[in-house]
């Protein structure tokens, strides 16, 4: 068979919209406009982000064909066909090309730990029954079986084998690959955290969860790369390298799912087991939704602060879909809580925002005084609005002191200038209202550094959660009813 698939730019491992009958047909048609629009050179249904382990045989069949007449010849598709059982994986390889796809993307068989030679027979068996060229897919630390360079070396004679996906993360096996390969031989990058170095090294494009959300960022890095821009490309990763972060180890397709129900992207929720408020916690979704205000990748628009007969209007807030309001009716007294971070260096934030004639006048009037029963709290400096910082544990040495009154006052303070810079807070509201901020230090605290960024993130998420009202009721039951309680450390 010839080889005459060649890969080029960067595919989303696209996600899979399910509803009570199987794929969303609507919704999946939807996601893959919106890629090709962003981008994306090719498209893979049926991926590990695509949730190809919790759909039936014929589920997979239906998003394949779905993503072959959506992609109608615009982007080529590389369908995700990987089967345990070899059989199964030769009848959708065979369907895949009965619907138009331009190649198949097999993974390695998973769970029972095969040999290396039944890792090759089951690729060769494949190969030999496919009539479009196939491309092996290393993920072994999902897989438990890693595809070792001296491995490849075979499989790679195989006809019918057009390359390689490496999601390993193992730059160490990769980059053996890539210089041991003959030129018809194509190598992509499957682990996003990694993107840079392995296309700096040589693969021959992405194939990558992330780009779901964002393909162009990596068309963008690779154009850099063919220029010899090496420093731009190193703004793009570094751009991007905290939302990949969430996006690999979080849940994978739970988070990028999540990620695009905020854009505007409609794709649905996970399928079971995987649930918001376990591997993707409900911080995580906090922080993966900071990260694409900062991408601009989520919407703008308007959000009306009433106060009585008086109004204001934040022109351009950053509407997450599903989780902002068009209007905050009552500033009297906003409450917010957020945790961030893990270990000795776990933030926890309780605040409360309001207006300053309101009961948050009472922090104010007892700042800095000595209140039986109650922690000291202060005033912070030269910050507007006005802000009442006070800690929630007792302090017990001149560490601990210096580790709240510091740098988690620090990260208070820079999380409030930065919620006003990020335009959640209209600058004419700011004379009007107070914060008031009890933070938690934990005594053994030792890292300064992690209880700075801890606090920063755990401030600005609560200032959302307090002016959107979150957590609803709604979403306080139904946490509650998943057993993933809002308020817990760990659900």
């Amino acid at each position: 068979m010839s080889n005459d698939f060649t890969f080029k730019g960067a595919y989303p491992a696209l996600v899979t919209p399910f509803d009570e009958n199987g794929v969303d047909e609507k919704q999946y048609r939807g996601l893959i406009d919106y890629v090709i629009k962003a981008g994306a050179t090719g498209i893979v249904p049926c991926g590990t982000t695509g949730e190809f382990t919790s759909m039936r045989f014929e589920e997979k069949m239906d998003a394949i064909r779905i993503a072959c007449d959506a992609a109608k010849g615009r982007v080529p598709v590389l369908a995700g066909t990987g089967a345990a059982y070899t059989n199964d994986a030769i009848k959708l390889t065979r369907r895949a090309a009965e619907f138009g796809a331009d190649a198949a993307l097999v993974v390695s068989p998973y769970f029972l730990r095969p040999s290396n030679r039944e890792i090759y027979e089951h690729f060769e068996k494949i190969a030999n029954n496919s009539d479009i060229p196939i491309f092996l897919y290393n993920i072994p630390q999902v897989t438990g079986v890693p595809l070792h360079w001296t491995l490849v070396d075979g499989l790679r004679e195989i006809d019918g084998v057009a390359g390689m996906k490496d999601s390993s993360g193992d730059l160490v096996n990769l980059t053996t690959i890539l210089v041991r390969r003959p030129e018809d031989f194509q190598v992509v990058i499957g682990h996003d955290e990694v993107a840079l170095p392995a296309l700096a090294a040589g693969c021959d494009g992405a194939i990558l969860a992330s780009a779901n959300v964002f393909p162009d960022r990596y068309i963008k890095m690779q154009s850099a790369l063919a220029e010899g821009d090496l420093k731009g490309a190193m703004i793009i990763q570094r751009s991007i390298q905290k939302t990949v972060r969430v996006f690999v180890n979080k849940g994978g397709g739970l988070a990028v799912k999540a990620a695009l129900n905020m854009m505007g992207v409609p794709v649905g929720k996970a399928r079971m087991p995987l649930m918001e408020g376990d591997t993707l916690s409900y911080e995580d979704i906090d922080e993966l939704r900071t990260c694409l205000e900062d991408l601009q990748l989520i919407n703008r628009g308007p959000v009306s602060f009433v106060m009585g007969e008086r109004s204001l209007v934040a022109e351009s807030y950053p509407k997450a879909v599903g989780m902002v309001p068009d209007e905050v009716s009552d500033l009297t007294l906003l409450h917010g809580e957020a945790l961030a971070g893990g270990g000795l260096e776990v933030a926890h934030v309780d605040l409360v925002m309001g207006m300053k004639n309101g009961p948050i006048s009472v922090a104010i009037e007892n700042a800095g005084k000595v209140v039986e029963g109650f922690h000291p709290s202060n005033i912070i400096r030269d910050l507007e609005p006005t802000t009442v910082f006070a800690p929630t544990v007792t302090i017990t040495n001149e560490k601990h002191r210096n580790l709240v009154y510091e740098s988690a006052q620090k990260g208070v303070t820079d999380a409030i200038t930065r919620t006003i810079t990020d335009r959640i807070i209209p600058e004419e509201l700011i004379q009007d209202i107070a914060i008031a901020v009890n933070v938690f230090v934990h005594t053994k605290a030792i890292n300064p550094r992690r209880v700075h960024i801890n606090n920063f993130r755990a401030v600005r998420f609560a200032l959302r959660r307090a002016i959107e009202g979150r957590q609803s009721v709604e979403e306080i039951v139904a946490r509650r009813d998943s057993a993933r309680h809002p308020f817990a450390y760990n659900p």
